[in-house]
């Protein structure tokens, strides 16, 4: 059932601007439930990194820097999971990641910083590849929070 010429009538309450409804609420409905699963994912194996990294941090400061970041991520994957719920109807089902090795505390938090990088970079990828503002507004959420984590990390990076 659509309303509209493109939108489903399951989108149509999440409308908050009428013009929103000319255009296709996804570029590529099919590709972006893809990349959702896949930033789940990877949500899930910063979480695991973060945790061995907090470990292994010396100061309160780079260990306070890394939970930050962590809680992030566990917020992530929750509103990562609703957003794939909400378009799908459907829980995400993805697969949880192996335990991370982590070489050194510096080679991790070097990697560490690289992952968020490429994170702000998917989710930026994906905000464009919806009309939806109440998506483009969780993404919007997700690459800013990425990109302060790669500041944070990068930071710490910088007092070793």
């Amino acid at each position: 059932m659509y309303h509209g010429m493109y939108w489903p009538v399951e989108y149509a309450h999440f409308v908050r601007n009428p013009q929103e409804m000319s255009v296709a609420p996804f570029a590529d409905r099919k590709r972006f439930l893809q990349l959702v699963l896949k930033a789940i994912y990877n949500e899930r194996e910063a979480q695991l990194l973060y945790r061995d990294l907090e470990v292994r941090a010396v100061t309160p400061f780079q260990k306070r820097q890394i939970r930050h970041a962590y809680n992030d991520e566990v917020k992530h994957e929750r509103l990562l999971s609703h957003l794939y719920h909400t378009l799908t109807g459907r829980q995400p089902q993805v697969a949880y990641p192996p335990r991370p090795e982590i070489p050194d505390f510096q080679t991790a938090l070097r990697g560490a910083f690289e992952d968020e990088l490429e994170a702000v970079e998917l989710y930026r990828d994906m905000y464009l590849m919806t009309q939806l503002q109440w998506v483009r507004d969780v993404l919007f959420q997700l690459f800013t929070d990425e990109y302060e984590h790669a500041t944070r990390f990068a930071y710490l990076r910088a007092e070793l």
